[in-house]
């Protein structure tokens, strides 16, 4: 009877178009977890992961360089679709919450590759990232909300590290284990 049940749940899968889920990716953002497409997505799921992300305020590109710095604004500024702050304790009282949209996070990776490369920066960004978003306060990501720091050229075999989509880079974080 187990046999006929399960070939009978397997017929059916097929006649109704039914596939297997898509394999988790290994690498890049995707690896980080669901990926966030609106603003909105952003701030639910730091309420959800954060237990608050108040007094959200939606926010101009050029408000970012007043909030960020002219440098870090610029590095960040092409890529991102749109950003908005919030308060989240007040140990964090103005978190900024930046939205990559398309491909613009691999974008931003190159980017900022292509940058330490040069010479140009010396290391990675105090944000921290998930799929499709970052949040300015890098140690509130990385500490409470499981999100990863941005790294290139980084060797550290007791930190966990997903492979970025840019070689030689990867998403690192260093409290993982420690309550997550």
């Amino acid at each position: 009877m187990k046999r006929f049940a399960a070939a009978f749940a397997a017929s059916a899968c097929l006649l109704a178009g039914c596939s297997s889920p898509e394999p988790a990716a290994t690498r890049g953002a995707g690896a980080l977890g669901e990926r966030l497409t609106t603003m909105d997505e952003v701030v639910d799921w730091m309420r959800d992961t954060a237990g608050e992300c108040d007094d959200v305020t939606t926010q101009d590109l050029d408000e970012l360089r007043g909030f960020v710095g002219s440098d870090t604004a610029a590095r960040f500024e092409p890529y991102v679709g749109e950003w908005a702050t919030c308060s989240v304790s007040s140990e964090f009282p103005r978190v900024g919450l930046l939205l990559f949209t398309g491909d613009a996070q691999r974008e931003f990776q190159e980017s900022w590759h292509d940058a330490m490369t040069a010479g140009e920066l010396a290391e990675g960004p105090t944000f921290a990232f998930g799929n499709g978003f970052a949040v300015s306060a890098g140690f509130l990501g990385v500490s409470r909300l499981g999100l990863y720091y941005f790294r290139c050229d980084y060797i550290d075999p007791k930190v966990k590290q997903v492979p970025a989509d840019v070689a030689d880079c990867v998403f690192a974080n260093p409290e993982f284990g420690h309550g997550h």
